[in-house]
């Protein structure tokens, strides 16, 4: 039932997953207000250089996983829907907790030296949910492509 629905359907799925991921990454950064004084010149010259890394890598990603889809044996529909599973959880997972690890990141900014530590709530967050994404997506698999065998 899962993948019968039309292949054309799934690339559509995947193609405004990819946008929400995109979106993702533009509400992602904190305000200019939320960075301390004391590392804002690095953290600045840092998102400079990740934030074309990532609009530019992105897409060259999700292209692979697109040629990906057409050229192994699987049905692309598979393909596009672990891969909009887990381009779609990643917002999930991140936007909560964004504000707690940036202040991890910040410390660190500060004291580059120093041990970091994400607090327990926003790593049993984020492991709770990438987990749960990949289970559920597994059960999924597993039961629209069983089949039974025969004796």
């Amino acid at each position: 039932m899962l993948f019968s629905v039309a292949e054309q359907t799934w690339w559509l799925i995947a193609a405004a997953v990819t946008v929400m991921f995109m979106i993702m990454l533009l509400a992602l950064p904190p305000e200019p207000d939320e960075v301390p004084e004391a590392v804002r010149a690095r953290f600045e010259q840092l998102r400079r250089t990740g934030k074309w890394a990532a609009y530019l890598g992105a897409p060259v990603l999700y292209a692979v996983v697109g040629l990906i889809a057409l050229l192994r044996p699987e049905p692309a529909a598979l393909i596009l829907f672990l891969y909009s599973v887990v381009i779609g959880s990643i917002p999930i997972a991140l936007l909560p907790v964004r504000r707690r690890m940036y202040r991890v990141y910040f410390a660190h900014l500060q004291d580059p030296g120093g041990r970091v530590t994400v607090d327990r709530l926003s790593a049993v967050w984020v492991y709770s949910i990438l987990t749960l994404a990949v289970l559920v997506s597994t059960v999924l698999v597993m039961v629209a492509t069983y089949e039974p065998r025969s004796l």
